[in-house]
């Protein structure tokens, strides 16, 4: 408190403390005073580059959607007939029946990857980053990786059909690309969760 009220006493003009010596003074003032232009132009960038992914993956995913069903309808018609062996109909009915099951649970969670990555990318849009929300929105994403995977491989295993396809698995890729992404969203929520709670007990410790 001394050493302060020493250096105060030592300036001859104290308007110096206010207006600047030699701008100085000023120009560390006027830095502080730019530092939240600055975070709002990183925040207004974030924004627009969230809402740029938001409206291809909005737009874009269903029409790749149409395009694979388009391709899986146009496959059906070519594929050739094929003969059921006798005394196995009953069989192939329920494995048809345990496919079909499978074929909805894995475009369930592909609905539920589109709605909750559009949902994450909203999240961005309107500035919200290291929030339980989209902690929540990357882990839902990461699961439905391996919603695909269990999905997928049941539709593969259950297929009644001789010939037998490998199946791509998830929204993108193979078995190893999904699970590589399945664990990679989820870690990266957890880490959004972490970020967010260190933060909410740094404003409490201050």
């Amino acid at each position: 408190m001394n050493l302060l009220k020493a250096n105060y006493l030592s300036f001859f003009d104290k308007n110096d403390l206010t207006n600047g010596i030699y701008g100085f003074i000023l120009c560390a003032m006027n830095t502080n005073e730019i530092s939240p232009e600055a975070n709002n132009f990183r925040l207004n960038r974030i924004k627009k580059v969230s809402k740029c992914f938001r409206l291809f993956l909005q737009f874009g995913f269903p029409f790749m959607i149409l395009v694979a069903v388009f391709q899986g309808v146009l496959t059906g018609v070519q594929a050739k007939p094929f003969e059921i062996a006798q005394g196995t109909e009953g069989l192939f009915i329920v494995r048809t029946a345990i496919v079909i099951l499978w074929g909805l649970f894995s475009l369930v969670a592909l609905l539920v990857w589109y709605w909750t990555s559009l949902k994450f990318f909203r999240f961005l849009e309107k500035g919200i980053l290291f929030t339980t929300e989209t902690a929540r929105c990357m882990k839902i994403v990461g699961f439905t990786f391996f919603a695909g995977i269990l999905a997928e491989l049941g539709v593969y295993l259950c297929n009644p059909l001789p010939d037998k396809i490998w199946p791509a698995v998830g929204p993108v890729g193979d078995i190893a690309t999904c699970i590589y992404n399945g664990a990679f969203f989820i870690f990266l929520g957890w880490l959004f969760d972490e970020a967010q709670k260190i933060q909410e007990e740094q404003e409490l410790t201050v």
